[in-house]
């Protein structure tokens, strides 16, 4: 008779508890959002590396069209400030380099650099504009020379500052062409 009963009882509880559905539900949700979190972060550095590529080949192709350029005109240490006429500006009517890279990169846009208080060049990107450049021609870049740095020397040209917006914020590049020999 016992065993009759038995049975009856567990035959009785039929479904789930609140408290093992919950248990259920709880062990989905940290599933889930580890999943979540783990995707929003492969996404965030997907994003931020391929700003970082597109920076790098922009600012490889300008460095080649500024360096065509001045092999074009043969722009040399003596010739530059005739050849480069007025960099400053960022008028691609006044400056053949200016008018390339303008011509070559139409979303680039080229930022003055101006004097501070001690006339060092200095350079004030915006924000908000995806591609900035500036040139900072008759800029010595020192080179060493000698066994063990004992000697250096420097080579004039153009050093190039590049801004560009990524998802991270801006990227800042810096290069150099030297002018024509």
């Amino acid at each position: 008779m016992k065993s009759g009963k038995l049975k009856k009882k567990t035959r009785s509880k039929k479904g789930l508890t609140l408290v093992e559905i919950l248990i259920g539900v709880s062990i989905v949700v940290i599933v889930f959002s580890s999943t979540l979190g783990a995707m929003v972060g492969g996404f965030t550095t997907t994003v931020n590396n391929s700003d970082q590529n597109r920076a790098a080949i922009l600012n490889s192709s300008l460095n080649e069209i500024i360096m065509n350029t001045v092999i074009k005109m043969q722009i040399t240490e003596d010739s530059a400030d005739d050849r480069m006429m007025d960099v400053e500006s960022g008028d691609p009517a006044n400056s053949p380099i200016v008018a390339a890279v303008s011509a070559a990169v139409p979303e680039a846009k080229y930022v003055p650099a101006t004097l501070d208080a001690s006339g060092n060049p200095t350079v004030a990107f915006s924000e908000g504009v995806d591609y900035q450049y500036t040139l900072l021609p008759g800029t010595d870049l020192p080179i060493d020379t000698g066994a063990g740095g004992a000697t250096t020397n420097s080579v004039k040209g153009i050093a190039i500052k590049t801004r560009f917006e990524s998802a991270d914020g801006g990227l800042i590049y810096e290069s150099f062409v030297p002018y024509y020999v």
